[in-house]
């Protein structure tokens, strides 16, 4: 249960900053940031390299080509996976959350595309990243803190959510008329789904609190105008 709970949180701050924050517009040039989030810019160089990538996994999967639209649609999809990224990064720093570096290095060398014979090896670390992922090593780990920082904060919000065996017997009430006959047989699974409820109850009014502080500047548009011209 803990683990579908831990997959069910994550798949929901997966899509929450949909249209999140006051998107404003700028001036840029492709060497320069894709966006800014509060001051702190996330690079075009970035943005490009999981666009392509995201474009041909895309179509792979379809066996075709990538209509505009799709691509379009790509476009404001990695950007937004970016922006919410640095979102929880920032708000990770906040909390006084950290990723050392031995264990930054324990997460990549249990991947198992970089190891073989099942243990890390360098040589297959530093092909995956150059051929497959077109990133460097240094993108990839400050990605992976990134990553391991963020999972840290959402467990951190959502661990602190309780649910009081008074709270409990109430709710089961209210949800089944005032009848207790079944409680003790329903109470663990009972118990999960408030949780899970009031889970997201916390994050719903942290996004809430985190819109109204956090800028958001984006320079797609003039980048692509400037590349066109």
């Amino acid at each position: 249960m803990k683990v579908i709970f831990l997959i069910t949180i994550i798949g929901f701050l997966a899509g929450a900053f949909v249209g999140f924050g006051s998107y404003l517009f700028g001036k840029k040039t492709a060497t320069d940031a894709v966006a800014e989030v509060n001051g702190k810019e996330i690079s075009y160089r970035r943005f490009a390299v999981l666009l392509n990538r995201a474009v041909e996994n895309a179509s792979k999967e379809q066996q075709g080509t990538m209509s505009e639209e799709m691509i379009q649609q790509k476009k404001q999809e990695v950007l937004q996976d970016l922006i919410q990224e640095e979102v929880f990064w920032q708000e990770a720093l906040k909390y006084g959350i950290s990723v050392p570096d031995k264990e930054l290095a324990m997460d990549i060398q249990n991947y198992p595309a970089f190891q073989k014979d099942g243990r890390f090896d360098q040589g297959a670390y530093f092909q995956v990243l150059y051929q497959v992922l077109r990133t460097t090593p240094q993108e990839f780990e400050d990605s992976r803190r990134k990553q391991i920082a963020i999972y840290k904060l959402r467990h951190l919000i959502a661990s602190g959510v309780r649910i009081s065996e008074a709270e409990l017997r109430l709710e089961y009430a209210r949800a089944n008329r005032g009848n207790m006959k079944d409680f003790e047989k329903n109470k663990t699974e009972f118990s999960d789904k408030l949780r899970q409820e009031k889970v997201m109850m916390v994050f719903n009014e942290w996004f809430k609190q985190l819109n109204q502080t956090v800028k958001i500047e984006v320079f797609l548009n003039e980048i692509e105008q400037q590349g066109r011209g």
